[in-house]
């Protein structure tokens, strides 16, 4: 089965400590089976062994490699990094943690022992991108906007009238000094404080 470029992504990113390496697999590509999959560690996202993707992430701090394996990713993901253009990011290094957003799933994984430190599913639907705010994280969700603390608690969140998928290409999350500004699918506009109180729309 040929594999097309959403079916294998992959990413490296590095902070001063750290690099990553990220390769992401959805079952479109034809190439994953748990037999090829051999890692250090292994987490598991899902208990119903319902698949749509699998990641591998290869960690290196100093000398010491390790692999380790995320199995059982639900939903769509893409991986992507903070650049110039796009301030929100899937993955993120922060600290001694990865942070990412995979389907339904927002995990903090501690670099050090390759384990889980947390593991929501804070939107009804998938969950997009991340961005920072205040030393929280701001999650784009289908359905919600989640204001999440680095302990894996969610502060607020903001529901519209319709999806935080904008169809014109605008961006749906713009952070300013003191405010939020979202568009949803209809191109409506909201912007609310930092404590998830809307403003104006």
């Amino acid at each position: 089965m040929m594999a097309n470029s959403n079916d294998i992504q992959q990413l490296l990113i590095s902070s001063e400590n750290w690099t990553v390496a990220l390769k992401c697999e959805s079952w479109g590509s034809g190439t994953i089976t748990d037999e090829i999959h051999k890692a250090d560690m292994e987490i598991e996202l899902s208990q119903k062994g319902v698949w749509d993707s699998i990641l591998e992430l290869q960690v290196s701090h100093k000398q010491d490699k390790k692999t380790c394996i995320v199995k059982g990713i639900q939903g769509s993901t893409y991986l992507h990094a903070i650049n110039d253009d796009n301030e929100g990011q899937s993955v993120k290094i922060d600290s001694d943690n990865l942070i990412l957003s995979l389907g339904i799933n927002f995990i903090s994984i501690d670099l050090n022992n390759l384990k889980l430190n947390w593991k929501l599913e804070p939107d009804m639907a998938e969950v997009f991108e991340f961005y920072d705010l205040e030393g929280d994280y701001l999650l784009r969700g289908e359905v919600g906007i989640h204001r999440i603390d680095k302990l894996g608690n969610i502060k607020w969140t903001f529901t519209s009238q319709d999806i935080w998928v904008n169809m014109e290409g605008r961006p749906e999350v713009t952070i300013t000094d003191s405010t939020i500004k979202l568009l949803d699918f209809n191109s409506y506009e909201y912007e609310i404080n930092f404590n998830g109180k809307l403003i104006e729309n």
